[in-house]
């Protein structure tokens, strides 16, 4: 197939399609401008000017560089959603390519293309978004906000133009490798097997482990480092949010069997059985959002153990009659940008949960149609429907809000205290030889130990509020989806195929 019919074959569509392409185009947009500034940062060399000190300072750049890094896994995920906008109406047009003669590795590459064009075209505006960015966000003097005057060298650019479009087509190759591309339509291949437990128990394992690692690596004297320590609780940690993110579907089976012979209302056991049938889709939808709660959690212990450690540092201090002095706002403002990267993490996600949720309406609108012909009433499938994001969502999200508190209370666990020591000082007479005079135990000041309890080293207000936001923020994204439902119950939707 020459690449010219290639390419019109895959940019011919309806609405669905356009809707597709226009939604992977802005997922492009996103992770191009993520990618950009990572390398911006990246390029920062030495001690720079600005005005903010986590660009200022070159040991805290990597911190920086890795939270623009993870603020891409939402949207990855938003891009793998939008891949299945629009799935039967794309799969009707297929099953016609492989009818006119089209082989099902062509009919493939027609899908691919099409992704890797909607992210090329993502790609270019992200990149033209970012060089106005400069100019316009570029303010110059001694020290600038923004680091606007570093521009990432030219392999880096072009690595990152090249990346986002193939990543794009990748992920629609990846999304059907499951399906059978015939003349007669595209049949998707579903998981005969139950779900595996063995991500569920790489999470539940790894949590364990992790609330213990730092009396682990105290018993190994010969580990009993911090560096130790923290490299154990991040491969833990790392096993952990894959089985988080893995394990969706066995926790979302195991929920719909334990609630479906106790359900009282038909809702609730509508939503139960789609549970265990197709426990797969909470895993599609929901690992994003469990993912920025996660890190968002062990950013909120952090900003909690250091703010209480500051805090007992100035008592302290008082209590020995030294100056306190006032506490530096440096980690405040850091932690509170922190905070902000994980909402918007929240909101992509929800953004790419949206799309997830109104795609599965649309893909059972005929089974939809049959229920409503029996006599089941709208109102008790659009409650079904939200139970069923429900049920595996709000353990999800206190789960993983509890799996990031332990991560870093593991590093920074400690006795809960702080403790400072003053006394030693030797100040010896004028025309006294000091090594002579200090040398005596009895000029010496009575070393003095002062200790002072840290309080509030689990937020447990601020962990509140991000589980309950993250959840209020997903189940109104799922209610918007119930807009289609109304359409998706019509009795013509029976003669669906």
């Amino acid at each position: 197939m020459r690449l010219s019919v290639l390419l019109r074959l895959a940019v011919t569509g309806g609405r669905l399609d356009g809707l597709r392409i226009v939604l992977t185009a802005f997922g492009a947009v996103l992770a191009t401008l993520l990618l950009l500034a990572a390398a911006t940062v990246v390029s920062i060399v030495g001690q720079a000017a600005y005005t903010n000190g986590l660009l200022a300072e070159p040991g805290l750049r990597p911190g920086v560089t890795t939270a623009l890094l993870l603020l891409g896994i939402p949207v990855l995920f938003f891009v793998g959603q939008c891949v299945r906008v629009g799935a039967p109406a794309r799969d009707r047009r297929l099953a016609e390519y492989r009818m006119a003669g089209a082989t099902p590795g062509q009919v493939s590459a027609v899908a691919a293309t099409e992704t890797g064009v909607a992210a090329l075209i993502g790609t270019a505006i992200g990149f033209a978004l970012f060089l106005v960015g400069r100019v316009v966000l570029d303010e110059p003097g001694p020290q600038r906000p923004l680091p606007t005057d570093v521009l990432p060298p030219w392999w880096a650019l072009l690595a990152i133009f090249v990346a986002v479009p193939a990543a794009g087509a990748a992920l629609a190759a990846v999304a059907l490798r499951r399906s059978t591309l015939t003349a007669f339509g595209v049949v998707r291949r579903r998981p005969g097997r139950p779900p595996r437990a063995l991500p569920a128990v790489l999470f539940f394992g790894g949590s364990t482990v992790l609330a213990l690692s730092a009396a682990i690596i105290g018993q190994l004297s010969a580990l009993s480092t911090e560096w130790w320590l923290i490299l154990f609780d991040l491969v833990l940690l790392v096993a952990v949010l894959i089985g988080l993110v893995t394990g969706g579907a066995a926790v979302s089976a195991a929920i719909g069997r334990w609630i479906a012979p106790r359900a009282k209302s038909p809702a609730l056991l509508l939503a139960a059985r789609r549970l265990i049938a197709d426990p797969w889709a909470a895993s599609r939808t929901l690992p994003a959002v469990l993912a920025a709660v996660l890190l968002g959690a062990g950013a909120l212990t952090m900003r909690a153990v250091f703010a209480a450690d500051r805090v007992a540092q100035q008592e302290a201090r008082r209590m020995i009659g030294q100056e306190a002095g006032p506490i530096d706002p440096f980690y405040d403002r850091a932690f509170a940008l922190t905070q902000l990267a994980v909402w918007v993490a929240i909101v992509v996600a929800a953004g790419g949960l949206l799309v997830a949720t109104a795609e599965q309406v649309l893909e059972r609108r005929r089974t939809l149609a049959a229920l409503t012909a029996q006599g089941t009433p709208t109102g008790v499938l659009a409650k079904a429907l939200l139970w069923q994001n429900a049920l595996p969502l709000v353990p999800g999200l206190v789960l993983a809000a509890a799996t990031g508190a332990i991560a870093v209370r593991a590093v920074y666990g400690g006795p809960g205290e702080y403790m400072e020591q003053v006394g030693g000082d030797c100040t010896p007479p004028a025309g006294t030889d000091v090594n002579t005079w200090c040398a005596d135990p009895a000029h010496l000041t009575p070393v003095r130990t002062v200790t002072v309890e840290l309080e509030g080293l689990i937020p447990w207000g601020g962990l509140t509020v991000l589980t309950v936001g993250a959840a209020v923020a997903t189940m109104v994204v799922c209610a918007l989806s119930l807009l289609l439902l109304r359409r998706a119950t019509s009795v013509g939707e029976l003669r669906t195929t």
